[in-house]
């Protein structure tokens, strides 16, 4: 995962660990409040020195809140009444001055954000609740959250004028904002709870769009997070005995916090030498991903990726961005909603909603159906009408569909790949049926001109033999079928174009306690291995040696429940749309591909849900 370092922050004139980092600039300058017997202070921490900012007309306390690059600083401060006022701290002749909404009764006046140009956030109390503000040279304008029936608050802005902040809905419940382009955006983080004042509160925004907050979770303890592409990471102070709350980040990425810290984060280092192969794995009980580097048989390195709450799941792994090969697409089980993940170098760099479909049409497998891209695409299936569908996920992450000819119900799909030497990706499809067909294989090719399938029968297995994956065993650019037979055995079938036939061998047997998790170039560039794995955890991998017909396994170390291997993708990608190459072929069985028959009639999403990924693989 990105190394993440946490340094504490600790006035020398506080009492205890009562210092509070409430926001950070572009030159690493920290505004914050920090507590002793005098009551409350802020300070500028600036070049390792601190020094105390006391607004001349609070006597009961100054309070820090905002910093920009030109190290302006607003908070507020509380007067003999314990009435607070917005103030602006100008360090050229270190003047204060005082800020007042003048919509606020009782003068009610909190400043909590200040951007480049010296525009200011904050809040202000009237009509028995509180109301966001923006104050743009002299010119007090109210922000209120339409959602926000108990209250608006705004905290931070950058550049741009974004502005994040949090509400109070009609029930109690906090949900964090973001103000961009004149429209309010809810940022609820997954895992916050939905009891009274639990929820999400977003707290800063640098130039980037990143923005850090904290949420309360369902025990009423609070944890920072960092949202980041679409991706919500919670950030907890390994140091603090209690809550972890993040208020400020710069356009470095730095957070700042509370208790006091200083948070840096370094993405994760890219894929080592002699990676072959990535591996995505994910935890249901908690919503992780983590990545995993493979390479001769071993796992090289592994890292966290992100969180994504549910009702999101794992859809399948593709190139959805040039240049990547392990790109997720994960699918919302309540709405359709597809959202792209990218990942390149072993890191979430983006994400992005790129559609929605109904639910009615289950994800069927993933390739380069057309031809015509460098992307990948996907098939999906209706669950009543057999039809298919395909969809393209075009540069700019829209989600464009066309409809495919139905094939009828009795046909599940097994895999995909290049079974005949084809320039695009081909489906295999089952006879299902309980009647003397059953059985039968038929191998379909997507037709652009037509806009359907064009299949063709290419033989029949025993009700003995079941698809377990499609992949390139041999390492000649095609791709076999691998199944097993009810007694253990594997069998190795190849499709033969010119004759239109299907050959099998039998390749030995493994034991039953070993269940096949996935197929890609684990070992070596160009070449597929199957994974398999116990009830243990352990990893072997198998490649077909040609010299003995049979699997030879090596073990691949061992990654324990509720840890589940989600996609393989090679690594680097080996082409356009890698569609005949190894991970297409890896995919078969993940997200409903060829491991296991897609039962039509099930919905998409029914299993568990994802959420960011571990520095060194989980035992």
């Amino acid at each position: 995962m990105p190394v993440y370092t946490y340094t504490t922050l600790n006035d020398p004139l506080s009492l205890g660990a009562n210092t509070i980092a409430r926001d950070i600039n572009s030159t690493g300058q920290i505004a914050g409040t920090y507590v002793n017997n005098g009551g409350s202070h802020g300070f500028l921490l600036s070049g390792g020195t601190y020094s105390t900012l006391d607004d001349p007309l609070a006597t009961n306390g100054t309070f820090a809140q905002g910093i920009n690059a030109s190290g302006q600083i607003v908070g507020y401060y509380q007067d003999a009444a314990a009435i607070m006022h917005g103030f602006l701290y100008n360090p050229n002749g270190g003047t204060f001055t005082t800020l007042d909404d003048p919509s606020g009764t009782a003068a009610t006046t909190t400043a909590s954000g200040i951007n480049a140009t010296g525009q200011i956030v904050g809040s202000f109390f009237m009509g028995g609740k509180s109301h966001g503000f923006l104050l743009t040279n002299g010119l007090y304008a109210t922000l209120d959250d339409p959602l926000g029936i108990g209250g608006t608050f705004a905290q931070g802005i950058n550049a741009s004028g974004q502005i994040v902040g949090y509400y109070l809905d009609a029930n109690g419940n906090l949900h964090g904002f973001l103000f961009s382009g004149g429209t309010y955006t809810t940022l609820d983080d997954p895992l916050a709870g939905s009891g009274i004042e639990q929820g999400t509160l977003a707290e800063g925004i640098n130039d980037a769009g990143q923005i850090v907050g904290y949420y309360t979770d369902a025990s009423d303890r609070d944890h920072g997070f960092l949202f980041n592409g679409g991706t919500y990471t919670t950030l907890d102070d390994p140091l603090a005995s209690g809550s972890t709350r993040a208020f400020g980040i710069n356009d470095m990425g730095q957070v700042v916090g509370e208790p006091g810290f200083l948070l840096t984060i370094t993405p994760n280092p890219p894929p080592p030498s002699g990676t072959t192969a990535d591996m995505i794995m994910s935890n249901s009980s908690n919503g992780t991903y983590e990545i995993y580097n493979a390479g001769g048989n071993a796992i090289l390195a592994a890292y966290q990726l992100g969180q994504v709450g549910t009702p999101w799941t794992f859809a399948a792994l593709g190139t959805f961005q040039a240049g990547d090969s392990s790109d997720m697409i994960l699918r919302n089980s309540s709405t359709g909603a597809f959202e792209a993940y990218y990942v390149s170098g072993n890191n979430i760099t983006n994400a992005a909603l790129v559609g929605t479909v109904g639910l009615d049409w289950n994800f069927a497998g993933i390739g380069n159906f057309d031809g015509a891209s460098s992307l990948s695409e996907l098939m999906l299936r209706n669950a009543s009408s057999g039809s298919f569908e395909l969809y393209r996920v075009a540069g700019g992450g829209v989600l464009s569909g066309s409809s495919v000819a139905p094939v009828g119900n009795n046909f599940q799909v097994k895999g995909f790949g290049n079974f005949s030497g084809s320039p695009v990706t081909q489906m295999i499809m089952q006879d299902n049926t309980n009647d003397a067909s059953a059985g039968q294989l038929e191998l379909y090719t997507y037709q652009p001109s037509t806009a359907s399938l064009a299949g063709v029968n290419v033989g029949k297995v025993g009700s003995n033999l079941s698809i377990v994956g499609c992949a390139d065993l041999l390492g000649n650019g095609m791709t076999q079928m691998v199944m097993r037979q009810n007694n253990g055995n594997f069998w190795l079938y190849s499709y033969n174009a010119a004759s239109n036939s299907l050959s099998g061998i039998l390749v030995g047997a493994i034991g039953s306690n070993f269940h096949v998790v996935g197929f890609g170039p684990l070992g070596s560039a160009g070449r597929d291995e199957m994974l398999m794995q116990d009830a243990a955890g352990n990893f072997e991998v198998y490649q077909y040696n040609a010299s003995l017909n049979a699997f030879v396994g090596n073990p691949m170390g061992a990654v324990g429940a509720p840890w589940v291997v989600d996609g393989i993708a090679a690594d680097p990608p080996s082409g356009a749309g890698t569609s005949t190459a190894q991970l297409v072929q890896a995919m078969a069985g993940f997200g409903g591909g060829s491991g296991a028959a897609i039962p039509n009639t099930a919905p998409l999403g029914a299993d568990t849900s994802q959420q960011p990924l571990l520095t060194t693989p989980h035992a």
